[in-house]
């Protein structure tokens, strides 16, 4: 483990060496995660000013195990933390650059009988501007049921969670993926993928993606911790065979659990996954994601309020995909309609598409709503201007801004279980397709009562759909931003009505994205964004 952790000090010696003025480029600006660690303690018990590294003593030991300090960072092996030797007790990591040579896992897992319950496992402390570089591509985060993590960052102070090359080597390109794993945090919270006999009786062990652990239960409301300005990049590994994971996957997280001010940037797989649980997230950024920005399954029954999402110029899928069940459980018989059924709201969301097609998980397009899966969407936002005008690339039906598939969804949505209201599609094919009756898509989306099939959508309200996105008459964004405009307007030049609580993510004058998130601004990026 010594001659380990000697390599890679004198990595990190050279490549302090190598940047400019002397200082690491950790590319977050608005933060000094260079800051000397000394000048902090640990809350794991035995760091100090000596070796100012998180610390902490295992479970029926004397001996206290460190981090080892270089003078600037602080590096842990496999000795301190691994996928092999978890968390059992509680650790806090300070502010400051900590290389980890190994997974971070916290807490045991148990795949049988009963789990731990929220506050039973040990508890991750994470001061606000920390940076959590792992230096293999299969580490990863994992918090495991009854266990938490409170990875507490401020506006001016982000946590940052990333692969080595990205924070202390310096070479990683600006949309590099699987530079290492992602977070997965296993919760108590519900899913379909256990049933009511099985979460009553201790029974519900639902296999994580990942190495192979567990999650699931009966407590919807459990918390599992807090993530608050906390920015995940360069996510996506394949840490087991075919199984690359999100930037962060919430399994059946609780309500209970903080998740606000939370970004995953250049991600190869999802940026956020929900399977089951009820976790709410106010403010999200999912930028050059390169599967879906948002994908919800198995039950998820939470809320995501105001969020935005960037599409890469060349690879990105949907912005949102929702199925009740996954396609392997489909294939295999279980009903789409399985409950708790996969009930995902939505609201003051913007995704920006580049019409980009054959990525590496698909096509850029908007809402894919299948397998049985509900939504209700507000005040939101899908433009394909852009993508036509700056890159152009016209978009094409493979590109649309709202797409519902499957026969129960279909079903859902004519029932109003699915609904769209008070928001605004722009993209060259808004939608295509028919329900049953014959009544179309589009109809449904604008709220047509009676139907030509004699069906009531009036639930949905409030909607406008454009195809002529490169007309210089719409507006909708600030050009060249990611900012809604104070006065939209179509493609006709007619105002559109903005809902109560606005319309998409992000105004210029509540700007919550300035100056924490990464990769919008000049001074804390690697490129600018490529409709600029």
């Amino acid at each position: 483990m010594k001659t380990t952790r000697t390599i890679l000090v004198s990595l990190a010696v050279a490549s302090l060496a190598a940047c400019s003025g002397g200082g690491i480029d950790l590319n977050v600006s608005t933060v000094d995660n260079s800051v000397d660690n000394s000048s902090t303690t640990t809350g794991g018990g035995g760091g100090g000013t000596t070796n100012p590294c998180a610390a902490y003593t295992p479970q029926g030991s004397a001996t206290p195990r460190a981090g080892t300090y270089d003078g600037t960072r602080c590096i842990y092996g496999p000795d301190f933390v691994s996928a092999s030797s978890p968390l059992t007790v509680s650790l806090e990591i300070p502010g400051g650059v900590h290389i980890f040579e190994d997974s971070l896992f916290v807490g045991q897992n148990v795949s049988s009988g009963a789990a731990p319950q929220e506050g039973q496992g040990p508890t991750l402390t994470i001061q606000a501007g920390a940076t959590l570089a792992f230096t293999k591509a299969q580490n990863y985060v994992l918090v495991n049921r009854g266990s938490k993590i409170v990875a507490n960052g401020l506006r001016t102070a982000p946590i940052t969670f990333t692969g080595y090359t990205d924070a202390v080597a310096g070479s990683a390109g600006p949309e590099d993926v699987q530079l290492w794993g992602g977070i997965v945090i296993n919760g108590n919270g519900i899913t379909n993928n256990c049933t009511d006999e099985q979460r009553s009786n201790n029974g519900c062990h639902v296999v994580s993606e990942g190495q192979p652990t567990n999650y699931g239960g009966n407590n919807n409301a459990e918390s599992s911790g807090v993530l608050r300005y906390v920015i995940v990049k360069h996510a996506g590994f394949e840490v087991a065979p075919d199984d690359e994971l999100n930037g962060i996957t919430f399994n059946a997280v609780g309500s209970g659990t903080i998740v606000e001010n939370v970004q995953v940037y250049s991600a190869y797989d999802d940026g956020m996954e929900f399977f089951g649980g009820a976790v709410n997230v106010h403010n999200a950024i999912l930028l050059y994601v390169r599967d879906d920005s948002l994908d919800f399954s198995d039950g998820y029954v939470g809320t995501i309020d105001t969020a935005l999402a960037i599409h890469s110029a060349a690879n990105s899928n949907s912005c949102i995909e929702l199925d009740n069940i996954g396609s392997s459980r489909s294939g295999a018989g279980q009903a789409f309609d399985l409950p708790p059924v996969t009930s995902a709201t939505v609201r003051n969301f913007t995704c920006i598409l580049s019409n980009n097609l054959a990525g590496t998980h698909g096509d850029s397009f908007g809402y894919r709503i299948r397998q049985g899966g509900r939504a209700i969407i507000e005040n939101s936002l899908v433009y394909s201007g852009y993508g036509n005008r700056i890159l152009g690339k016209v978009g094409t039906a493979n590109n649309r801004c709202f797409r519902p598939e499957s026969t129960t969804g279909l079903l859902d949505a004519q029932a109003g279980l699915t609904s769209v209201d008070g928001t605004v599609l722009a993209c060259e094919t808004v939608t295509s397709g028919s329900f049953a009756n014959a009544d179309t898509f589009q109809s449904w989306l604008e709220g047509v009562n009676p139907s030509a099939g004699g069906r009531d959508y009036s639930f949905n309200a409030g909607n406008v759909l454009v195809t002529d996105v490169a007309n210089p008459l719409l507006s909708l964004l600030e050009e060249g931003t990611f900012y809604t405009v104070d006065s939209p307007r179509d493609a006709a030049g007619n105002a559109i009505t903005v809902p109560e609580g606005g319309l998409g993510a992000v105004y210029r004058s509540d700007d919550w994205t300035f100056p924490w998130a990464y990769g919008l601004r000049d001074g804390n990026r690697g490129q600018a964004l490529w409709f600029e």
